[in-house]
């Protein structure tokens, strides 16, 4: 592709490189290297950006890869990393589209890409996280002018309609206290797994956010602890209280190497998978049948039984507030979030 005149330049580098294309830039008369990327699409983004001139991109010639590139090097700056990896495992089923140029794309090849997601048995959520990237993807060409409003066909894409394989149901209180007898067995080795289970019904945080807590982020004297990423904007950054019930757990987990909260023997972080065998394990040993997430909707369940306040449970659960005057009038601190989650 050529570009304009002081636009910089991309040149291929001989030899075996990780990152053989360069980005080059006129700067006082001198050719400078400002970068060095793995791909074209990747140095054409970074120059684009670097010069604020995103019409150097022609959907004639630009392929719906190179525009996702330029998306997400946008998006990345506002978004949290797990949010970024779906987007990336979403996009990466749009092979068929990849590598064409973006204006000869049709709603047909756009809805070609869900119907194989559907033929093979892949569900809602995908099908609906891959229109996402469609939906980025074009709302972006838009905005930078690489295409008029009425060229965003990403509006015509259908997907199936959602289907929940089960209705999430909460702890009852007799499963609970199978959950709390495991959990107070110091000899049983699902005994920490346990503590887990009960700590995630008495805070209700998101799996995800559960298991990146940092243990800098645990002040078990105030008896709160800070969640900082979170899927959703009113999730970030925020405290949740600790019931005085389960406190003995956090210190428990406390006294345990490694920089998050819940971590392996080995004190490294614990990822989802991990976490999940011992959670089934637990929910087996204890006859029950339950998922990480209904631990949340215990959680709330339990609040709204107990009478709490409705924007207490918003902010312990990091919903986010729609009325103005709750949202903007209304300020809940921290012991009265502890007070709500005494109740239970």
């Amino acid at each position: 592709m050529k570009l304009p005149n002081g636009f910089g330049s991309i040149t291929h580098l001989t030899g075996n490189r990780r990152r053989p294309w360069a980005v080059r830039k006129s700067v006082d008369g001198h050719q400078k290297y400002l970068a060095f990327f793995h791909t074209y699409s990747d140095a054409l983004s970074y120059l684009a950006d670097y010069n604020k001139n995103f019409a150097v991109y022609a959907p004639a010639s630009t392929t719906f890869a190179d525009i996702y590139q330029l998306d997400m090097r946008e998006r990345r700056r506002r978004i949290v990393s797990i949010t970024a990896k779906n987007y990336d495992t979403a996009f990466a089923k749009c092979t068929a589209i990849a590598n064409r140029p973006l204006l000869s794309i049709t709603v047909a090849d756009l809805q070609a890409v869900i119907n194989r997601l559907q033929h093979t048995d892949v569900g809602y959520a995908t099908q609906k996280r891959v229109r996402q990237v469609m939906h980025n993807v074009y709302k972006y060409a838009v905005k930078y002018q690489l295409l008029p409003p009425s060229g965003d066909i990403s509006r015509f894409v259908d997907v199936d309609i959602p289907r929940r394989k089960y209705k999430k149901t909460p702890f009852i209180t007799r499963q609970i206290n199978r959950v709390k007898a495991i959990a107070d067995d110091d000899k049983n080795p699902l005994s920490p797994w346990a503590k887990c289970v009960v700590m995630m019904c008495y805070s209700g945080p998101r799996p995800s956010e559960f298991l990146s807590v940092q243990k800098s982020d645990v002040k078990l004297y105030s008896r709160t602890y800070k969640i900082r990423h979170s899927k959703t904007k009113a999730g970030q950054n925020r405290l949740v209280p600790i019931s005085k019930k389960v406190l003995a757990y956090y210190q428990w987990w406390m006294s345990h190497p490694g920089k998050t909260l819940i971590t392996t023997c080995d004190g490294k972080p614990l990822t989802y998978s991990q976490f999940r065998r011992h959670f089934n394990a637990v929910m087996t040993a204890a006859h029950c049948h339950h998922t990480p997430h209904e631990c949340r909707h215990t959680c709330a369940t339990w609040l709204d039984d107990k009478g709490a306040n409705k924007i207490a449970i918003k902010r312990i659960l990091g919903h986010a507030i729609q009325d103005v005057t709750d949202g903007i009038y209304t300020h809940k601190n921290v012991r009265q979030l502890k007070k709500a989650i005494d109740l239970l």
